[in-house]
């Protein structure tokens, strides 16, 4: 889109100064109008995921998840997983994941192990550190591959890429999601961002 813009702007200098190329100028407006609305309603689309994600998270959504048996570990893996999932809503990124190593090294069997993984690497995604993302996104595919939460680490994964300007290798991750998750929403989206991508060539 920003360079879609700078050729409209250099389009309509072109223009000022030779009277030609409206009909051109109009098309580029047309096409960047189309990508910013595209853009919006992509954005909005993975906004809703996230949420779906988190609200299929009963942990998330219940602190102090990890009920029954009256274990006494079990019971003490909650404080420390809520303090990482408090801070991770509060924007305080490198304490969330402290907070979720922590809680992983001393709990990797729990049933919140998945969560934990998984809040890591959203954390580092929410933060913009997108090469962490990248990384602590594809531990938690190999980790958990059965997980809901999969075909959306791979779009955040892609989306990462694009961000800092990797976009061939987004290409493949969103590919990959599109193969693998055909009829998911987040592959619907994969769609629309690699026809965004194409247009940007």
């Amino acid at each position: 889109m920003e360079r879609l813009s700078q050729d409209v702007e250099s389009f309509k200098r072109q223009s000022q100064a030779l009277g030609t190329n409206e009909q051109q100028i109009t098309q580029l407006e047309d096409r960047l109008n189309n990508l910013e609305q595209s853009y919006s309603e992509l954005s909005g689309r993975l906004d809703s995921l996230e949420r779906r994600s988190i609200s299929s998270t009963p942990q998330a959504s219940q602190p102090g998840g990890v009920t029954g048996g009256g274990f006494g570990s079990m019971q003490s893996e909650a404080p420390v997983y809520n303090e990482g999932y408090r801070n991770l809503s509060e924007g305080n990124y490198k304490d969330a994941r402290d907070q979720f190593n922590s809680f992983l090294s001393n709990n990797p069997s729990s049933p919140q192990a998945a969560d934990a993984l998984y809040w890591i690497a959203e954390s580092y995604y929410r933060e913009g550190k997108f090469e962490e993302a990248i990384l602590e996104f594809q531990k938690f595919i190999d980790t958990y591959p059965k997980d809901d939460r999969v075909p959306l680490s791979y779009l955040k994964q892609g989306l990462s890429l694009t961000s800092i300007g990797r976009n061939e290798e987004a290409k493949l991750f969103l590919q990959t999601l599109i193969d693998k998750f055909p009829k998911s929403e987040e592959a619907r989206i994969a769609k629309e961002k690699l026809r965004e991508l194409a247009v940007k060539r």
